[in-house]
C-alpha cells in the first residue's frame, strides 16, 4: 500500500542561507513506496524559484539524488552546493552510510566539478551517464 504524507520540520522550513537571498524550502513532499522514501526540494529567491533537487533515501543505507536544477540565471553561485547540503545533512540525519549522485552526463562538467569538490568517487552509472558516491554523506 502506498501512502503520501505532506510534512514540514519548522527548523527547515525556509532556511536563511545566503543574507536573506536565497531560502530553501524544506517543505518535503514524502512518499512511502516500500522501504524508499522521496524528498523534493526547492530553492527560493525572493520567493521565486531558483531550483530543486529530488530522490530517495534507505534508511540507513544510501540517499540516492535523482535529479537537481538550477536556474541558469543563478548558476555557479553556490545554490546547487546549499542544496547538496541540505540534501546531505537530510541522509545524515536517517543515518544513510553513502550520498548517491545518479544520472550525470560526461559531458557536464561544471557538475561533475561540483560533485569531486564535495569529495564524490566517479563510478559507472550506465553506458551513457556517470554517477558519485560520497562516503560517508
Amino acid at each position: 500500500m502506498n501512502s503520501a504524507v505532506r510534512f514540514q520540520q519548522p527548523s527547515s522550513r525556509q532556511t536563511n542561507l545566503k543574507t536573506n537571498e536565497l531560502h530553501l524550502q524544506a517543505d518535503w513532499r514524502f512518499e512511502e513506496s516500500g522501504q524508499r522514501r522521496h524528498y523534493v526540494i526547492e530553492a527560493l529567491i525572493d520567493g521565486k524559484f531558483a531550483g530543486r533537487a529530488y530522490g530517495w533515501f534507505e534508511p540507513g543505507e544510501r540517499f540516492v539524488l535523482e535529479k537537481i536544477e538550477v536556474d541558469k540565471a543563478h548558476r555557479s553561485k553556490g545554490y546547487g552546493t546549499r542544496v547538496i547540503e541540505q540534501l546531505r545533512a537530510k541522509a545524515r540525519e536517517k543515518g544513510c552510510r553513502e550520498f548517491v549522485i545518479q544520472g550525470v552526463r560526461p559531458a557536464n562538467v561544471r557538475a561533475i566539478r561540483l560533485y569531486e569538490s564535495m569529495g564524490a568517487q566517479a563510478v559507472q552509472g550506465s553506458a551513457h551517464l556517470l554517477s558519485f558516491v560520497i562516503a560517508p554523506p
